[in-house]
């Protein structure tokens, strides 16, 4: 079991909690992912590993309330455990050691981005980093990105807060004004296509995280195949990041909005649960394999 020690509500429906587990903090590194289940019988969830504390064995994660087991998990308190946390999952984000680098995100893509700045900042290179969002609400983490780059460019959509305008507009301009080695992009597929769009027309590199929905996050459900360099890929084993530029994006929305219809992303019960008699399909599912 998975104490949560520590939990700050950042805003409305979204929520940090600080959970004690040890063995993932040891081996988490940057880009990498956790599977969380919230009680025996739910579905899991992957969330992204904001930050871990090998001296205290912590790792942090940050969550928008948007399904039924988000919610749960949303309401669980001080002193309460998570059932089960597997992980760390995926592959770490690839760390530049010199050169300039833009960290560019809107909505929960901050918090995914945080570990990717601190990174590369850590490792020597200069950070520019820019987030956005609708409002001045809406906005995350600000303080801790100011902390973490070089420099930091902030805009609302409304103009609530600091410049009115969208990130993208910002990173024009810099493609503009400086030699810029490396993108580093995380937000809506939208945002990303946007984003990658305007660094292929500069040959910039560009590096994305994608999230498509997960199931069992550990490459057996094939839920999580994305499009990359003409070939099907599974983001859970061999992302989540990857070459901005070889994503197929328009297959990427198709398959997002073909789960979003089903109906399947947040309000499913996880088929490898023992409640669901996981054991069962498993042994079904393999047994299939080898009879082909």
């Amino acid at each position: 079991m998975f104490e949560i020690k520590n939990k700050i509500i950042l805003a409305e429906d979204i929520k940090r909690l600080d959970v004690y587990a040890p063995d993932i903090a040891a081996k988490s590194l940057p880009g990498q992912f956790v599977s969380i289940c919230p009680e025996e019988g739910d579905e899991r969830i992957p969330l992204t590993v904001i930050d871990s504390d090998f001296n205290k064995g912590m790792i942090s994660i940050i969550f928008r309330e948007c399904g039924s087991t988000t919610k749960k998990l949303g309401k669980f308190s001080i002193g309460e455990k998570v059932s089960s946390i597997l992980g760390p999952l995926g592959l770490p984000a690839r760390i530049e050691s010199k050169g300039l680098i833009v960290c560019i995100a809107t909505d929960m893509g901050t918090a995914q981005i945080l570990p990717i700045c601190r990174a590369h900042r850590k490792a020597g290179c200069k950070v520019i980093g820019i987030i956005g969002a609708k409002t001045k609400r809406q906005l995350l983490l600000e303080a801790q990105m100011r902390l973490s780059c070089d420099k930091l460019h902030v805009r609302t959509e409304d103009g609530s807060y600091v410049k009115r305008g969208v990130a993208t507009d910002v990173l024009k301009s810099i493609l503009q004004e400086k030699k810029v080695d490396l993108v580093y992009v995380i937000g809506s597929i939208e945002f990303m296509q946007s984003v990658v769009s305007i660094s292929k027309k500069q040959k910039i590199k560009t590096r994305v995280q994608l999230k498509p929905v997960m199931v069992d996050c550990m490459g057996m459900c094939g839920a999580c195949r994305v499009k990359v360099g003409g070939e099907m890929v599974l983001a859970c084993c061999d992302g989540p990041e990857f070459d901005g530029h070889k994503v197929d994006f328009d297959d990427f929305s198709l398959r997002q909005k073909a789960f979003e219809e089903a109906g399947t992303c947040q309000n499913s019960k996880s088929p490898f649960s023992r409640k669901n008699g996981g054991a069962g399909i498993l042994t079904k599912l393999f047994s299939d394999i080898i009879e082909k």
